[in-house]
């Protein structure tokens, strides 16, 4: 991991996932993002980028016993109430965030620059109906909701910008919610960001996602791209379970023009059950993928929201979420926002 000394941090960057990690690197000058920033990730995002940053990582553990429930509210409690003990920048830097628990507790009651989580991310979790939204509506009633703004702060409870805290929210493109309502609202496309990045800015970003030019061969080489979702896991689903649903799936086209992108949480062993198939497993974001120019003929998906990133001339298979019980009982008739060929499994 990069060591910078807390005098030189100007910036920090709290990130979950790949998607406001890009973004923040698009929208701040090159030797910010590099010299004076310091990062705080959750486990998403892949070692290779971490050790390359100035930054610490929460990892995410399953309540999966009362110890291990135990010791992540007891790490909670530590972040609230210690965090500038250990990282005395936190109360003077520029903060840059998405704000979902729990990383949000390093911002704590200060102003902060929203991030996006994904293209059309208000769009899709806060409009007045969506379940998100009500959750978090429904949980300003409760005596929990008081404790936890007591403990945590405003923003752990009134996340997603929805607080006296942020600033400014950064969106991709323009989204629709309630929250957004008399906020200050930047709109920059992810595509004019980079076209107006230096070349040397560009290549930094490459380095940090470990993009090589026998990746870009790679992904260049087979007209269809199918990207992976965590479904086996998320969905509890069995291994046999799985495979079969995949076999089914990839039994539409010619194995010789399929490639798999897996999504960065997916473990699943593509490689294993699907020899034939090349596989790249390296965590970048679809978005990127695009803005340096690799597009595929065909994107294929369950419901990845990461085929969103290509142009509508990308022609795009989407198989939903009603192909299994488990999936459709979890994620409900998840609907992407562009023009797909929906097939049946």
């Amino acid at each position: 991991m990069l060591r910078i000394p807390s005098s030189a941090i100007t910036h920090v960057c709290v990130t979950p996932s790949l998607f406001p990690f890009l973004q923040y690197l698009l929208l701040v000058e090159e030797e910010i993002a590099r010299e004076h920033t310091y990062y705080f990730f959750t486990d998403v995002i892949p070692i290779t980028i971490r050790k390359r940053l100035a930054c610490t990582c929460y990892f995410q553990h399953p309540d999966s016993s009362i110890y291990l429930a135990l010791k992540k509210r007891l790490h909670k409690l530590a972040i609230a109430f210690f965090k500038t003990l250990k990282y005395p920048f936190l109360k003077t830097a520029h903060i840059y965030a998405f704000d979902y628990p729990v990383l949000c507790l390093y911002i704590g009651n200060r102003k902060y620059h929203m991030l996006s989580d994904a293209p059309q991310c208000f769009t899709y979790n806060m409009q007045a109906d969506s379940d998100e939204y009500r959750r978090q509506i429904t949980r300003r009633h409760s005596f929990l909701w008081w404790i936890q703004k007591f403990i945590y702060g405003d923003i752990y409870s009134d996340y997603y910008g929805n607080n006296k805290w942020c600033q400014v929210i950064h969106l991709t493109e323009e989204n629709q919610s309630p929250i957004l309502e008399n906020k200050n609202i930047s709109i920059q496309s992810l595509e004019n960001l980079w076209s107006t990045s230096s070349d040397s800015k560009k290549q930094f970003v490459l380095s940090l996602f470990d993009i090589t030019q026998e990746d870009i061969k790679l992904l260049s080489s087979r007209p269809i791209l199918f990207f992976s979702q965590p479904l086996k896991d998320d969905c509890n689903l069995s291994e046999d379970e799985y495979f079969s649903i995949l076999n089914r799936l990839f039994s539409h086209y010619k194995t010789q023009d399929i490639l798999i992108k897996t999504h960065p949480r997916d473990k699943f062993d593509y490689a294993k059950y699907f020899p034939e198939i090349p596989v790249y497993s390296k965590s970048v974001n679809s978005q990127l993928l695009q803005l340096i120019g690799l597009i595929p003929k065909k994107v294929v998906t369950f419901f990845s929201s990461a085929v969103e990133a290509f142009p509508e001339s990308v022609e795009c298979d989407y198989y939903g979420t009603d192909f299994h019980a488990k999936v459709l009982a979890k994620y409900g008739d998840y609907q992407l926002n562009r023009s797909v060929n929906k097939v049946q499994l």
